[in-house]
This record gives C-alpha cells, sequence and structure tokens, in this order.
C-alpha cells in the first residue's frame, strides 16, 4: 500500500482517466444511441448497398413492369447456312406390264409414171387395224401452175403446187380398221402433163388402232 501511494502521482492518475473516459466513452457512445437519431445526414453517401437491406424489402422496393416497348427493326439476314445432306433415293417402282406387240407390214406396193389422175397403187387388206402411209413424186410437164393432191383410204388430202418442169413429194399417213376384207388405193388428182414418178404404199397391220392413234 505504501509503495502504491509513493507512486500515485497527480500525472498517473489524470493519464490514467483520460484512458478510461477513451475507452469507456467510445463503448458508450456505440451502445447507447438514442432511437430515431441516425438520419440522411449522418450517412455517408453510398454507405447503404443493396446487400445491406432485407430481400423482403428490396422485393418490396421493386416497381411494377412497364408496358412493353414498341418493337425494333428487323436485323439483317444471317448468312445461308450449310446444305443439308442428300437424301436416300425412294425405291424404285414397280415396272409395268409389257405391252402388246404389233404385226409386221402387211404389205408394201410401189409403183412408177403413173399419169394423174387417177389410182396409183392399190391392194385388199384382210379385216383388222392398220397404220396406212404413203410417199409418192410427181412430176410436171403441164404449162403453169398445177395443183396436185393425193389421198390414201378416205384420209385427208395432202396437196402441192408444182410449176412446168418441177417435182414434188407428197406424204400421206393414216389410222384405218377393217370389219372385212378391203380394196385400199393411193390416189391423186391433178391436170394432164402431171406423172406420179414414184409411189411407195405401205399397211402396217397393228392390235388397236386406239392404241396407235393415243
Amino acid at each position: 500500500m505504501t509503495f502504491l501511494r509513493r507512486h500515485l502521482t497527480y500525472a498517473n492518475v489524470v493519464a490514467s482517466l483520460a484512458l478510461f473516459l477513451a475507452l469507456g466513452g467510445a463503448a458508450f457512445a456505440a451502445t447507447q444511441l438514442p432511437r430515431n437519431s441516425v438520419g440522411t445526414g449522418q450517412l455517408k453517401p453510398e454507405a447503404v448497398t443493396s446487400g445491406k437491406i432485407a430481400k423482403r424489402t428490396r422485393n418490396q422496393l421493386q416497381g411494377s413492369r412497364g408496358p412493353q416497348g414498341a418493337q425494333g427493326p428487323q436485323g439483317k439476314t444471317g448468312a445461308k447456312g450449310a446444305t443439308g445432306a442428300k437424301g436416300a433415293t425412294g425405291a424404285t417402282g414397280a415396272r409395268g406390264a409389257a405391252g402388246t406387240d404389233g404385226t409386221g407390214p402387211a404389205f408394201e406396193v410401189f409403183a412408177s409414171n403413173k399419169a394423174l389422175p387417177g389410182p396409183i397403187a392399190a391392194q385388199t387388206l384382210a379385216a383388222g387395224a392398220y397404220v396406212l402411209s404413203a410417199d409418192v413424186t410427181v412430176t410436171s410437164a403441164a404449162p403453169g401452175i398445177s395443183r396436185v393432191a393425193c389421198t390414201v383410204a378416205g384420209s385427208g388430202e395432202v396437196v402441192a403446187t408444182i410449176g412446168e418442169g418441177e417435182s414434188a413429194t407428197l406424204s400421206v399417213s393414216i389410222v384405218r380398221t377393217f370389219g372385212a376384207a378391203t380394196a385400199v388405193s393411193l390416189e391423186c388428182t391433178g391436170p394432164a402433163g402431171v406423172t406420179a414418178t414414184y409411189a411407195d404404199l405401205v399397211a402396217t397391220q397393228v392390235r388397236s388402232a386406239a392404241r396407235v392413234a393415243g
């Protein structure tokens, strides 16, 4: 006790009191702040961050969604994509049934140097369907322009006009069906002086006249 009194000076007392007030006063200020004593004036700028606000409070502070904005302009067309892989080849369809073959030529008749007008070539055909065709070369020795017309078995006329000393070839083709044996002929009309220098009449029998016409 005598030792304590010998060392307890005024300076020691003042220093110890100052230290006590410094420590104890700061604790008092930190734990004894009155209610509603801290306002916006006591807060530093940006002192309160979102992390220091309760999540529930943040949700309450969020405003309602605004109206949808206007649609923006259409963007540029993108680059063309890569070509996809080639698909598998489809199955080949079934082959159709083979058609019925026709028969060969029933006849072929040649004629030459036949004076017009009149029949140039003729042949009797058995009943059946036929493709009839003829080629006739005519030469004119008549003065002026001559009109020549040829038909086969009642076909439409094939016409040519030739001058004196000129020649022309006429071709006729028709499909006919005969129910009985029938004489068919190639006939040409024209003025005297016109000659069929060469003629070829061919008849080919077929199974169906409708099939040939189609």
